[in-house]
C-alpha cells in the first residue's frame, strides 16, 4: 500500500532535513475533523454537475439507493464505502477533480472543528507528523490536505477508465481493518513507532484503527465507541460545529436540509 504524498514544500524539505518525526498523529475525517460526511459531498457533487438534466438523473438514483446505503451502513461501512461511490459512476475525472476542488475552498474548509485544527497544530509543534486517514475521496481530500499542510494522506481512489469514473474502488478500500494496516505500513516506512502515536476517530468502525495506535483519542464518539472508549479510558473530545449552516436569509436552506436528513438517517445506523 502506497502513501499519497503531496507535493514537497520547502518547509517539509526542511522537515525532512531535520531527520524523521518522532512519532505520528493519525487523524480520521468525516465526523472527526469536520462536522461533515460522504453524503453531503455526493450531494454537492450531483447537484453541480454542468447540464441540469445530469444533476436531476445522478440525483435521483442516488436517492434510489438511499435504503441500499443504509442497510450498509448498518451492516459494514466497507459495503457503505463501495455502495456510496458506485453512484459516482460515468461522472469525468476532470469534473470531479474540479469540484472537489470547489467543495473544500466552498464548504468543507468552513465545516471544519476549530478545536480540532488546533490539535493538529499542537501535536505538529510537539513533532507528530499529521497523516489522514479516511474513506473521502482523493479527489476532495488532496486540495484539503494542502490547505491544511499536511505532507501526507490516505483515501479512497476511483478507478477510471477513458477518463470517467468506473464506480469501483482502488484496493484497500479504506475502512475498519484498512485503517490499521495502512498504519502500520506507513509506521514501517517511516521507521515511527505505533505505541508512540496518537489517532482521532468518531465511529466504533474506525475501533481497529484506533486499537492500532498507543494513544487513541474518541471524537464525537457514536454511543458504541463512546462506551468502548470508556472502559479502556481512552480521552473522549467532543468538538462544537464549526458553523450553523443557513440560508441568506438565516433559514434553513432546503437542499441542505434534505442533505441534513440523510445525512442523519444514514449515520443513525452506527449511532444506535
Amino acid at each position: 500500500m502506497s502513501v499519497q504524498p503531496k507535493t514537497r514544500t520547502p518547509r517539509s524539505r526542511a522537515r525532512a532535513a531535520r531527520g524523521v518525526p518522532k512519532a505520528a498523529a493519525f487523524y480520521d475525517l468525516d465526523g472527526t475533523l469536520m462536522d461533515l460526511n460522504l453524503v453531503h459531498a455526493a450531494f454537492f457533487i450531483f447537484a453541480n454537475l454542468g447540464e441540469w438534466s445530469g444533476r436531476v438523473s445522478y440525483l435521483a438514483a442516488f436517492v434510489a439507493r438511499l435504503p441500499m446505503l443504509y442497510m450498509a451502513e448498518r451492516r459494514d461501512r466497507h459495503l457503505l464505502n463501495v455502495a456510496l461511490y458506485e453512484t459516482f459512476k460515468g461522472l469525468s475525472q476532470d469534473r470531479l477533480e474540479a469540484l472537489g476542488e470547489e467543495y473544500c475552498e466552498r464548504i468543507l474548509m468552513a465545516h471544519l472543528y476549530p478545536r480540532a485544527l488546533d490539535i493538529i497544530e499542537a501535536n505538529r509543534a510537539a513533532g507528530f507528523a499529521p497523516v489522514l486517514v479516511t474513506g473521502s475521496p482523493d479527489f476532495i481530500v488532496a486540495p484539503l490536505a494542502s490547505r491544511l499542510r499536511i505532507d501526507t494522506f490516505v483515501a479512497n481512489r476511483l478507478i477510471y477508465s477513458r477518463g470517467r469514473a468506473t464506480g469501483r474502488l482502488r484496493e484497500p478500500v479504506m475502512a475498519g481493518e484498512a485503517k490499521a494496516a495502512w498504519c502500520a505500513t506507513y509506521a514501517a516506512e517511516h521507521r515511527v513507532d505505533l505505541a508512540k502515536c496518537w489517532g482521532y476517530a468518531d465511529s466504533r468502525y474506525d475501533l481497529p484503527f484506533l486499537i492500532a495506535l498507543g494513544h487513541p483519542v474518541a471524537v464525537n464518539p457514536d454511543r458504541r465507541l463512546r462506551a468502548i472508549a470508556q472502559s479502556r479510558q481512552w480521552p473522549v473530545l467532543r468538538f462544537a460545529k464549526a458553523q450553523a449552516r443557513r440560508g441568506a436569509a438565516g433559514d434553513l436552506d432546503p437542499r441542505t436540509a434534505a442533505q441534513d436528513w440523510t445525512e442523519e438517517k444514514l449515520d443513525g445506523a452506527a449511532r444506535s
